[in-house]
């Protein structure tokens, strides 16, 4: 019997009866004063001031049951009524917040302070990651100082205000009944409209392929994901890095990284039953790897206790996706040194001076076609170790991609992401992706460059020289 999903309005006193849990893939509950204030005033100017109901918004969730043995049981898997009813005979019912989590976090910090003993909605969760911990921390005394600013000591006002919270808030419940459906609809608006990024997506597809791995495991590779959000380094790697390499690299016209490209970063799903022979040797080293980190004396020995990812081979769904999020995070670190405070220290401290000095070390290195020229030569030299390492020679490379790169700046005064397509600079990832040696790119060190110097953009005279070959470095 195929169940499909459902929608009803439903007033709050009615959904504090619901069993809510949040999934693992949710992020951190974020929402700050601002936002907390604005739906307090929001709520006593409707049920209050006007005496009306109140939507506060949209509440998805995926309802599912699970037994004993902490199997999930899906309403939608069975054919009949009878079947279900005795498969859920003893299990627990659940349902899962797949959107509106920060409104419902916010309205049981309110029902809390309203009501002491009040334990319904998501106040029997255990937020774990810091984030979470903190905001309900703060928001919790930004609620308790709003409700004795407005009703003072009146126990009167303050439990019809609770009242009317109960009876007139309301929302547009969605319940679905299957996982695959419960995704889908993570794709939609949270709260105050914001869309979901595609992070936020990858993040999501990624920990439901992670149904055969610990809960620990889980909640290690979210929190590593919200660390990388939080400190800033997820989204460049993802959007700046990965995703253009692995599409330049395949000679793809492919520049932004929107929801819609989502699908490059999904590929090989280890425990599905239809199996395809070019997945065998990712198989095969994914579970040598796994082996070789439960193996004591492996450990001991550092063998194999990092999978060897290039950027450009098929992903594997989730923790290896997760881990090679993390590696290039790491390799982008040792490359540039961004984070000079922290523990992952430059591989070449000399080419660290040499791209702050020719980088960023002149004037209109803000631009914005300045900023897509040093993306093309950052990802030029990211694709080139990650196939090649750190070769011998890695200071005449990096001059030759240099010069190959930002030709473009005295070329162009204005640059567009057409401009950086049609170059040919951006022809050299698919011959870094076919080439089996370095020695294929030395004829990019002995490339000379003509350009026309009096028309050129502000404040790169000494690219030009260093381009024309009249000065050899800061």
């Amino acid at each position: 019997m195929e169940i499909t999903p459902t929608q009803k309005v439903i007033k709050l006193n009615e959904l504090v009866k619901e069993k809510l849990t949040i999934p693992v893939y949710q992020r951190p509950y974020k929402w700050t004063e601002k936002n907390v204030i604005q739906l307090l005033e929001d709520i006593f100017e409707y049920v209050v001031l006007k005496n009306k109901d109140y939507r506060i918004g949209n509440i998805i969730l995926y309802k599912f049951w699970q037994d004993n043995n902490e199997k999930i049981i899906e309403r939608n898997t069975y054919q009949n009524d009878s079947d279900f009813e005795k498969a859920i005979k003893n299990a627990s019912e659940f349902s899962d917040v797949v959107d509106g989590q920060q409104r419902l976090t916010t309205i049981s910090l309110i029902m809390k302070i309203l009501e002491n003993n009040f334990n319904g909605l998501l106040l029997s969760e255990k937020f774990k990651h810091t984030i979470s911990k903190n905001n309900i921390v703060y928001n919790y005394r930004i609620i308790n100082q709003w409700i004795s600013t407005k009703f003072g000591n009146n126990e009167i006002k303050k439990a019809d205000f609770k009242s009317k919270i109960l009876n007139k808030c309301e929302f547009v419940l969605f319940t679905v009944f299957h996982q695959d459906e419960a995704f889908q609809l993570f794709d939609s608006q949270n709260a105050r409209g914001k869309a979901l990024e595609p992070y936020d997506l990858l993040k999501a597809f990624h920990l439901r392929e992670m149904d055969f791995d610990s809960e620990d495991e889980r909640t290690k590779c979210v929190d590593h994901w919200e660390a990388s959000v939080d400190n800033g380094t997820l989204k460049p790697i993802l959007g700046n890095h990965l995703f253009k390499i692995r599409k330049w690299s395949k000679n793809e016209w492919k520049y932004d990284f929107t929801k819609d490209e989502i699908e490059e970063f999904k590929g090989i799903s280890l425990h599905q039953k239809q199996q395809y022979p070019y997945e065998s040797a990712m198989r095969m080293l994914d579970g040598f790897v796994d082996n070789a980190q439960n193996d004591k004396f492996l450990r001991n020995l550092q063998v194999a206790q990092t999978f060897p990812f290039q950027i450009t081979t098929p992903i594997i769904n989730g923790k290896r996706f997760f881990e090679y999020v993390d590696f290039y995070i790491t390799q982008r670190e040792k490359l540039f040194d961004f984070n000079k405070e922290d523990s992952i220290k430059a591989e070449i401290p000399e080419f660290v001076k040499f791209y702050e000095d020719y980088c960023y070390g002149y004037y209109g290195w803000s631009r914005s076609g300045d900023k897509k020229v040093r993306n093309l030569y950052e990802n030029i030299l990211i694709a080139f170790i990650d196939k090649f390492g750190y070769v011998d020679d890695f200071e005449n490379y990096y001059n030759a991609f240099y010069k190959l790169a930002y030709r473009i700046r005295c070329d162009k005064k204005r640059i567009t992401v057409e401009t950086i397509m049609n170059s040919t600079a951006r022809q050299v990832f698919s011959k870094i992706n076919d080439s089996v040696r370095p020695d294929t790119f030395k004829n990019y060190q002995y490339k000379t460059y003509q350009i026309d110097k009096n028309n050129l953009v502000n404040g790169i005279d000494e690219i030009a020289k260093f381009i024309t070959g009249e000065k050899n470095g800061k």
